[in-house]
């Protein structure tokens, strides 16, 4: 009796797991798609970060609604998607976005600034034998999540020569195709459906933000796709048992950790899906994978550290404290509520740069938020409205000012550039990137509404990492930048709430219904 109603449990808990992580993306993608209907945030191109807000124009909208519908009508009326090839399409695609970002690395001169000046500084003095950054008290002492991307910088900058930013910019141009096509063979092997890959194909070609951050020498961009690349074989390997899947998906999960540890959270959300699988399929395979993942993401991460200790002499200890990120998300800025605020530094060089001493600060500056936000739940709800909204619902996620808040580049702008900086094109742009992303998050909405009769564990891995993305967010330090990763992930689940909108519209409005009845 006892096995039976451990086994019952055993059922259960993955139908339980799906359930949550349905509610919660239903209720998280209403939220974005309200919010990004009735409102805009947005950045003026100047050095402060500063976050605005500005009232959509319900007319602006109702015409993109209409287009939309139009073009989804002419789509299904023409059997376009049934008739073009998934693979043509995808080829398009990814010389259309090298084109579109290579062009921007070219055209916009990015000279690297803020973190990007101070990564690439330290890749270049690495080469030359020069481990002054790892000193106490340094950047990568303070920082030292940004060794993995150093070392990358540093192998790039040995291939192409030092500070050797364009040879960056077009790696990167090739990360972003590299995301792109894995975008599409996710989605392809999630629902095996040419009408829902060739939509999300469709969607990849508006999506402007990601190629304009061809220019960003940082972790995030290397980091994707490699994170994706990783999901992608984990679902092989989960359906296939193939040796290689399992080993591609263990190295790619450590190896994006390297490039930006936020993506442990994918690392966090690839753990749960094993658990659930697991428990599905009853499989022990599962909790090796697990135990294999979190010693790939252990190991790589220690291997790096031990690296440059041997390299430089310096012992690279525990640097900024992560709760320092969560105390500063619960503080104003001047930026957005939770922004970047000087806090971490100054707390830091407070506590004589030790790392355990700026832990207990953090944990009593946290006690010290709650306590307030607690006395003040109507300040604690319009504070963390406002921090959540500051990021979702820019729709640049600071694509442009990124690589021209400081308004230095390494060459003449062209016109047209300039515009598209602070002119005319500027505020173009703006405007089909807001209606764009309410599209998106309505329609990825409705995608997720489709689901909830019938899905598999797989089909809503990628929402289990967008609700890791959205909701550690909330806490940890803001930025809008941090959240574009999580909005591409919902353009597969936008194209399926495409196709289901598709189906419902009819093309001959009752025409043959009525020849049908003449006779």
């Amino acid at each position: 009796m006892n096995v039976h109603w451990k086994d019952k449990i055993t059922e259960k808990i993955p139908e339980a797991g799906k359930w949550v992580v349905l509610s919660l993306s239903l209720i998280v993608y209403a939220f974005l798609s309200v919010t990004s209907f009735l409102s805009t945030a947005y950045f003026k191109m100047d050095y402060l970060e500063t976050t605005y807000y500005k009232r959509d124009s319900l007319l602006w909208h109702l015409l993109a609604a209409c287009c939309f519908l139009f073009f989804l009508y002419w789509v299904k009326k023409k059997e376009v998607l049934e008739r073009i090839s998934s693979k043509k399409l995808c080829i398009i695609l990814l010389c259309y976005t090298a084109v579109f970002a290579g062009i921007w690395s070219v055209v916009s001169h990015a000279v690297p600034s803020a973190d990007q000046a101070k990564l690439t500084e330290c890749a270049a003095g690495f080469i030359k034998g020069d481990f002054y950054n790892l000193s106490p008290g340094k950047y990568l002492q303070i920082w030292p999540q940004q060794l993995g991307f150093t070392a990358y910088l540093e192998v790039l900058f040995r291939v192409f020569g030092p500070f050797s930013y364009s040879a960056g910019e077009w790696v990167n141009v090739c990360f972003i195709c590299l995301e792109f096509y894995l975008i599409y063979k996710i989605t392809d092997l999630l629902f095996a459906d040419k009408k829902v890959t060739n939509l999300v194909l469709i969607f990849l070609f508006g999506f402007f933000p990601y190629m304009f951050f061809s220019t960003f020498l940082y972790g995030d961009i290397p980091g994707a796709p490699v994170a994706l690349a990783s999901v992608y074989c984990f679902i092989r390997f989960m359906r296939e048992k193939r040796l290689s899947y399992g080993i591609s998906a263990v190295l790619g999960l450590g190896l994006s950790v390297q490039f930006k540890q936020n993506n442990l959270i994918i690392a966090v959300a690839v753990i749960l899906y094993l658990l659930m699988k697991g428990l599905e399929q009853r499989k022990k395979v599962c909790l090796l994978m697990i135990a294999l993942s979190v010693l790939s993401v252990g190991i790589l991460d220690a291997g790096v550290k031990k690296y440059y200790e041997i390299r430089s002499g310096y012992e690279i200890e525990g640097g900024v404290s992560p709760l320092m990120y969560i105390a500063m998300g619960m503080q104003e800025s001047d930026m957005a509520e939770g922004w970047y605020n000087g806090y971490i530094l100054g707390s830091f060089w407070e506590c004589d740069e030790d790392f355990e001493r700026s832990a207990e600060k953090a944990v009593q500056d946290i006690k010290d938020s709650v306590n307030n936000f607690i006395s003040h739940p109507a300040y604690a709800l319009k504070f963390y409205y406002h921090k959540t909204v500051s990021q979702w619902t820019n729709p640049t996620f600071e694509c442009l000012w990124i690589s021209h808040f400081e308004k230095v580049h390494d060459g003449p702008l062209y016109p047209v550039v300039q515009s598209i900086y602070e002119g005319k094109l500027h505020r173009l742009f703006l405007l089909f990137a807001n209606e764009y992303q309410w599209i998106l998050y309505a329609c990825a909405f409705t995608g997720m509404l489709s689901l909830r009769k019938k899905c598999t564990l797989d089909q809503l891995l990628l929402a289990l990492i967008v609700l890791g993305g959205f909701f550690f967010h909330i806490l940890w330090e803001a930025k809008t930048r941090y959240v574009l990763f999580y909005a591409v992930l919902l353009i597969p689940y936008a194209a399926l709430g495409c196709e289901r909108i598709m189906s419902a519209l009819k093309t001959d409005f009752g025409i043959k219904k009525k020849e049908a009845a003449a006779k």
